[in-house]
């Protein structure tokens, strides 16, 4: 009698390990389950808030930054210039998106230096630094709202497969206010600039005299990040949505 009760707990007792085993188990892969499906979640929301815009070859960003550039020139008269632009064409920069062949495209004045010592940085409107074109997707954002179209200049193009393209044509300008502020201003159509925006140290900064990156992108927007010589950054609020989207 004694060996049949042995006998029964020691059933019972290997039963319960192996339901306590398996309930252990099931909760871990659960668990694992769960953290998988998360960092799954924290990937997907990465992605979509990748930036659209990647850096633009060489060749396309002079190609089209020069025909941008003498397009513009011939519309903007010398007095409705804010501040002067001596572009160098073959200093261009850009960004693009090759899903729609949208993008950013910035040109430097020729013989751009860092230059702290130059008269025209005190002067009401800065020294003009860069051109800065955009399609206008990419439009600039002041207090997360788009800039009025009336105050920004643009011009039309076709591209290389005969579309109508049409480009947003933005003065850059480096205005050192007092101390240790210096801002970028950013002109539009009007005498007084759009956007001022502080520059601070780069983080990371490209060597390049200049440089241009998206950072913080949404859905939405981003922020447009200059970076000069490797050393000094200022950042404008672009939009990131495509009008078709």
């Amino acid at each position: 009698m004694l060996v049949k009760k042995l006998l029964v707990l020691s059933v019972l007792s290997v039963g319960a390990l192996w339901v306590g085993g398996k309930l252990a188990a099931d909760d871990k892969a659960a668990k694992d389950d769960k953290a998988v499906k998360k960092e799954d979640k924290k990937e997907d929301k990465k992605a979509g808030n990748a930036s659209p815009l990647e850096e633009m070859d060489a060749d396309t960003a002079k190609e089209y930054g020069g025909m941008i550039a003498g397009l513009f020139s011939k519309q903007l008269k010398a007095a409705d210039a804010q501040v002067k632009i001596d572009a160098d064409v073959d200093k261009s920069v850009g960004l693009v998106n090759m899903s729609t062949r949208e993008g950013i495209i910035a040109i430097p004045v020729k013989n751009f230096k860092e230059d702290r010592e130059n008269k025209a940085v005190e002067t009401d409107s800065g020294l003009g630094i860069c051109y800065l074109f955009m399609s206008q997707t990419y439009n600039p954002l002041v207090d997360g709202k788009p800039v009025d179209v009336k105050k920004l200049r643009t011009v039309k193009f076709s591209d290389g497969e005969g579309n109508e393209r049409a480009a947003t044509c933005l003065l850059c300008s480096v205005k050192h206010v007092e101390g240790d502020d210096w801002q970028l201003y950013v002109y539009g159509a009007d005498k007084q600039p759009l956007i001022k925006s502080p520059f601070g140290e780069a983080g990371e900064a490209p060597e390049a005299d200049l440089g241009l990156a998206i950072q913080d992108p949404t859905p939405e927007k981003g922020q447009l990040v200059f970076n000069l010589f490797g050393k000094y950054s200022a950042s404008i609020t672009v939009g990131l949505k495509h009008k078709d989207k």
